[in-house]
């Protein structure tokens, strides 16, 4: 039976597929990786078999335990490139005959198409996992690139097999030992707090990709069952899955967010305010407000992806409402 390593276990994905994992593969030894020593009794209730204390940046803590385990699960970030060639430099260091796989959970910010005007953009491309010279695009410039990219680059190799399971951006509570709102809602979040109201761009109708966390994190127990039980096929851009649940205005978002923010005293108007690309925020949140994000996850529906939990602008409303800001 593989053992298994999970990164970012105390995060808005993490925790819950801690949980997910040990309930389908009760019997394969599981390692999770985490900073806080006061999450600990959750994870020995989920079920987790070590508990490794520590931090990204120790580096020969974490390539000796890539390269320990024969399924190591990166939950705990899409940026870092460095962290990312740690876990892979220890996971090439094992045998030919004993190859590891590393999975990978990335975010759609890959896919924006760098619009600013903020209105939907019919002619915007629409990337599809199904097809594998979309997947070949993927570069180091990108949002998540810097990780993406030596992974995939990794899989290509061979000395490790890898999966990249890429995700709209992901809401839904937090069930887990940490109060983190996940990147999603404390991004959005933190940029109204900045400015005193909710910005969109334009007239609102450029769109994003979203996905409850209740969707993404058993099609990811499904790849790490698929990675455990089967031997890999195709090349690495094959073993790359889409996952998003709807497409959503940006206008329509901010106005539920507004509404919510606004009864919680975070924000002075119940209204969002368009303003232009330049002043919606510094960073992803603000070229995310200007641009697109199209994606079709048809590999990952052939595999069996399919949302059904509520959309974003029903859920916002009870996940913000119950927290404390």
């Amino acid at each position: 039976m593989p053992s298994v390593l999970l990164y970012g276990a105390t995060g808005l994905i993490g925790s819950r597929l801690a949980i997910d994992i040990k309930t389908a593969h009760p019997q394969w030894p599981l390692t999770v990786f985490l900073r806080n020593n006061n999450a600990d009794d959750y994870f020995k209730s989920a079920g987790a078999d070590k508990l490794v204390h520590g931090s990204s940046t120790d580096a020969d803590l974490v390539r000796s335990l890539s390269k320990e385990h024969d399924i190591v699960i990166n939950a705990a970030t899409s940026f870092d490139g460095d962290f990312v060639n740690l876990v892979i430099s220890g996971m090439e260091e094992r045998p030919e005959h004993s190859k590891g796989t590393l999975i990978h959970v990335s975010g759609t910010g890959n896919f924006i198409d760098h619009g600013t005007s903020g209105n939907f953009n019919p002619e915007s491309k629409v990337w599809n996992d199904d097809n594998e010279e979309d997947i070949k695009l993927v570069n180091r410039n990108m949002f998540n690139g810097p990780t993406d990219t030596p992974i995939l680059e990794a899989g290509e190799r061979g000395k490790i097999i890898t999966y990249v399971v890429c995700i709209g951006m992901t809401y839904g509570p937090n069930t887990g030992p940490s109060s983190s709102l996940g990147i999603a809602y404390t991004i959005l979040t933190y940029n109204a707090k900045q400015h005193g109201f909710v910005p969109y761009v334009g007239d609102g109708t450029a769109v994003a990709s979203m996905i409850h966390v209740a969707d993404a994190v058993p099609f990811i127990t499904k790849i790490v069952g698929v990675a455990g039980t089967e031997e890999p096929t195709g090349s690495a851009y094959s073993r790359y899955y889409i996952l998003h649940g709807e497409r959503v205005a940006w206008k329509d978002l901010t106005t539920v967010l507004a509404k919510t923010l606004y009864a919680k005293g975070v924000v002075s108007s119940p209204e969002p305010k368009s303003v232009p690309f330049e002043q919606a925020g510094q960073g992803e949140v603000g070229k995310l407000f200007g641009a697109n994000m199209l994606v079709k996850g048809d590999r990952a529906a052939r595999l069996g992806f399919k949302a059904i939990q509520p959309s974003i602008l029903i859920a916002l409303q009870e996940d913000l409402g119950n927290h404390t800001f």
